[in-house]
């Protein structure tokens, strides 16, 4: 048996007894053995909700949600695949919603045996609260590829299990659920967590040949692109300009209004104006109409989406959307507002709640001194990710 896993082992189970025996919440910052930062938070979590010694996850009927879902058809050439690496693994292979509840699962015969014990099942819940930390609930939580190891979960009836997960996301970002690799704890490997981002990411492209929806889908909060029906479109700046100022204008604009929106006092022309919009007619069929300018075509918008998930408080959602601040070098007066309006929506959100996890993510991307003095008030002053933010934060206060 490797010798590194049995080691490793040995110090979570020694970590979760010190959590446990300490009561819980009291123990966060205090557990040793070099527990990753995001179980330990998950832990405390964990400890509101949960008891260390359940033995099975809550179970309910699986229903409509899997038959005929965009998850379910993106899977349909690959779950043989992944019923086969089952077997020959001695894994279990399983796909949950964004609630961690599961939809499919497979496995080899053992893996089979111990998943039905725990209701590791079509129809099991996993998600935090019903079950405590595990890999489902933590990459739901943060949105990326997890493993969670042996002592890692906080129910101990799944101390003997390593899993791996990946979340799975649309074409337009949004999650759809995650992907989950599982086996017992010694058979650990590095390729685990790398086997579930190589299948989560097969499944990705699968989701993106589904069938386009229709419209116009417009990315700015990134790689800007542009695709009509499904049809990727390569437009200039300018024409990406006024395509976004006519989509956040459904009810149209007059060739003024459009003008003071893409060009404010600039020095060009309503005849100019007049060319970009027959150009950027032609190139989308034709779908723009006139007195007023307005697009007779639906758009979906990544600014709008990321505006709606901060309305109704999905910061995670919304950080899924923003790997950027939208057209970073236009002078559009319209875009300008934009670009400062979610970009400072989004940063007062990650601030106002305080998650390490969000503002980890948030600094991963940005350097932002404030965001980074926040996050490294909240962190343990054990955790490793601390002396990579006070250094980030050091350095940027020198470049001031």
């Amino acid at each position: 048996m490797n010798e590194r896993l049995v080691l490793e082992r040995q110090r979570r189970v020694m970590a979760w007894n010190r959590f446990v025996g300490r009561g819980g919440g009291a123990g966060v910052s205090r557990a040793e053995g070099d527990v990753p930062a995001g179980v330990l938070a998950s832990w405390g979590r964990s400890a509101l909700t949960v008891s260390p010694d359940r033995v099975t996850a809550p179970m309910s009927d699986q229903g409509p949600a899997w038959t005929g879902s965009p998850l379910e058809f993106a899977t349909r050439s690959l779950r043989s695949e992944l019923g086969i690496l089952a077997q020959d693994g001695d894994l279990m292979v399983a796909l949950a919603d964004t609630r961690g509840q599961l939809l499919w699962t497979a496995g080899g015969s053992r893996m089979q045996r111990l998943g039905r014990a725990l209701n590791f099942v079509p129809g099991g819940h996993w998600d935090e609260s019903s079950v405590g930390t595990n890999a489902l609930a933590l990459a739901l939580r943060e949105r990326r590829a997890v493993r969670v190891f042996a002592a890692e979960h906080y129910v101990q009836a799944v101390h003997d299990w390593v899993c791996y997960c990946a979340p799975l996301r649309d074409a337009r970002g949004s999650l759809l659920g995650v992907l989950n690799l599982s086996t017992v704890w010694h058979q650990s490997t590095p390729l685990g967590l790398a086997s579930a981002q190589h299948y989560a990411q097969r499944i990705e492209e699968q989701l993106a040949h589904q069938d386009a929806p229709p419209g116009v889908q417009v990315r700015l909060c990134g790689v800007p692109s542009v695709h009509l029906a499904g049809r990727s479109l390569h437009l200039t700046p300018r024409q990406l300009e006024l395509l976004t100022v006519l989509a956040l204008h459904p009810d149209g604009l007059t060739l003024d209004a459009l003008h003071a929106h893409m060009y404010g006092d600039a020095p060009i022309s309503s005849s100019t104006l007049k060319s970009e919009v027959s150009t950027l007619r032609g190139l989308l069929g034709g779908q723009i109409a006139s007195r007023p300018y307005r697009l007779s075509v639906a758009v979906d918008l990544d600014l709008l989406r990321l505006e709606r998930r901060l309305l109704r408080g999905d910061v995670n959602g919304a950080l899924d959307l923003f790997d950027a601040p939208p057209l970073p070098v236009s002078e559009s007066p319209l875009l300008s507002y934009w670009r400062s309006y979610l970009d400072g929506a989004l940063r007062r959100a990650v601030c106002g709640g305080r998650d390490p996890a969000l503002l980890w993510r948030y600094a991963a991307r940005f350097d932002d001194l404030e965001v980074l003095a926040l996050l490294e008030s909240l962190l343990d002053p054990r955790d490793p990710r601390r002396e990579v933010v006070r250094a980030r934060h050091a350095a940027l206060l020198r470049e001031e």
